[in-house]
């Protein structure tokens, strides 16, 4: 705690959100405005004078990129500064969720609703950039923040390039090797192909649950995008549905030539749910915009809510016995959220060879509830075997239980606006056994208990 410091510029510093390779992300208060923000630090560098300038010049440079960017999809950049303790600093937006890696790591690939869904914000969000002059550069899973709501926003423009701006030397790579395109590997070349490429490799990784190119090291990853053609996205997904249409549309967005992509990433997005349409998983609402579930699903989902809130009780009774009869000892501290965040940002870290203060962004979202007041997971969990689906909530950290809460909760709200009663309440129990404190299930369960059907 001796190194977080109190006050950044104006903003009032209230913990860590996160840290990377050379940054950190902390959670402030503008005074001014009594607002929530982000705040992004650069670590002091022990590096030679024109590297210095050069660094410093690409976290400046995330401030004009972005602040020339007003989108609902992208995270906003309220200002920019220097502190003589902790350097060079950004103010963000304050986005309470998760990043899109932290969703997938914890719940696997989404459903096609939920996909389609996030696809179309970060494909706005991508195109306006685009018609702006802006390239990200660095379009991957940690880059996406979701709010507790479901929507996504497209975070951290520090590697970006804003038109006239020389900071980097041609084929010097920038970004992530496992989502960058073969054209940035192996010839430094940036444009909107680029990061519809990198956005086709996310769209891979949502739908499937697995990268479109894996390994463990920058060499055999930037290897295998110049050289090979991902595996399907459907031979690889395990339980997931993935119809040969959504391969295609995948498969063409990760094309190594750049002439063969789709011109705009909402194009993709367009193919990408009419492949699940014609596959009969999605149909188009009436305003021919959004997307829903089949009728079918809906209705077979919403007969059977009595299940499902018979499930909740006893999903919820087994948070009770185990709360009643394991010792769940002491607080958890601060050491353990920031050891399991550390975790989740450091698993690219040996694939970044030039990571910088953009790395931070990754934890940009909400890190959780306050560290201090969480506690261990227990022993033993039996609640987990009433719910095949359920991981196995003991070898989860609080920090997980409390993410894991959230996007349950944040799927019950879904479902809720949708009409889908059962879907509502097994997220809700489920929200529960991940943690039973959670302020925002008992005001959902309310309206799941109003909209319930006389018996």
């Amino acid at each position: 705690m001796a190194d977080i410091p109190k006050q950044i510029g104006r903003y009032l510093v209230e913990r860590m959100l996160g840290q990377g390779a050379m940054g950190s992300v902390y959670l402030g208060r503008d005074p001014e405005l009594d607002r929530a923000v982000a705040i992004k630090t650069v670590r002091h560098l022990d590096l030679e004078e024109s590297r210095l300038r050069t660094f410093i010049e690409r976290f400046r440079n995330e401030a004009r990129a972005a602040a020339r960017l007003s989108h609902p999809s992208i995270v906003a950049v309220y200002d920019v500064g220097e502190e003589e303790s902790v350097g060079p600093y950004l103010v963000f937006e304050y986005v309470a969720g998760s990043s899109l890696k932290q969703i997938l790591r914890g719940r696997g690939p989404l459903s096609p609703h939920d996909a389609v869904r996030l696809a179309r914000q970060i494909a706005n969000a991508l195109d306006t950039a685009h018609q702006a002059g802006v390239i990200h550069r660095d379009v991957k899973p940690d880059n996406i923040l979701v709010s507790a709501a479901g929507d996504a926003k497209l975070a951290d423009f520090g590697v970006a390039r804003v038109p006239d701006a020389a900071l980097t030397k041609e084929g010097q790579f920038l970004g992530t090797p496992c989502y960058a395109a073969p054209e940035t590997l192996g010839e430094g070349v940036y444009g909107p192909q680029t990061d519809h490429f990198s956005f086709a490799a996310v769209v891979y990784e949502v739908v499937s649950g697995v990268r479109a190119f894996p390994g463990d090291d920058a060499i055999s990853v930037a290897h295998h995008v110049v050289h090979d053609t991902p595996v399907p996205p459907s031979e690889v997904a395990g339980d997931a549905k993935i119809p040969k249409a959504v391969d295609r549309v995948i498969q063409r967005g990760l094309e190594k030539d750049a002439s063969l992509r789709y011109a705009t990433a909402n194009e993709l997005v367009d193919a990408l749910a009419s492949a699940y349409i014609d596959a009969g998983l999605l149909e188009r609402d009436p305003t021919g915009v959004q997307v829903l579930p089949p009728p079918d699903a809906r209705a077979a989902r919403g007969a059977s809510w009595g299940w499902a809130l018979a499930a909740a009780g006893v999903l919820a009774l087994g948070v009770v016995l185990v709360l009643a009869f394991v010792d769940v000892g002491g607080p958890l501290g601060l050491a353990g959220a920031r050891d399991a965040g550390a975790d989740a940002a450091s698993e690219d870290a040996a694939l970044d060879e030039d990571a910088g203060p953009d790395d931070a962004a990754t934890e940009l979202g909400d890190a959780g509830a306050d560290a201090e007041a969480l506690e261990p997971v227990p022993d033993a969990a039996p609640e987990a075997a009433l719910d095949p689906d359920l991981p196995d909530v003991s070898a989860m950290s609080a920090f997980d239980r409390d993410e894991a809460a959230k996007d349950e909760v944040a799927r019950a709200r879904r479902a809720l606006d949708e009409g889908d009663l059962e879907a509502a309440a097994r997220a809700l129990a489920r929200a529960r056994v991940f943690d039973s404190g959670n302020a925002d299930i008992p005001p959902l369960e309310e309206r799941l208990r109003e909209r319930a059907p006389a018996p």
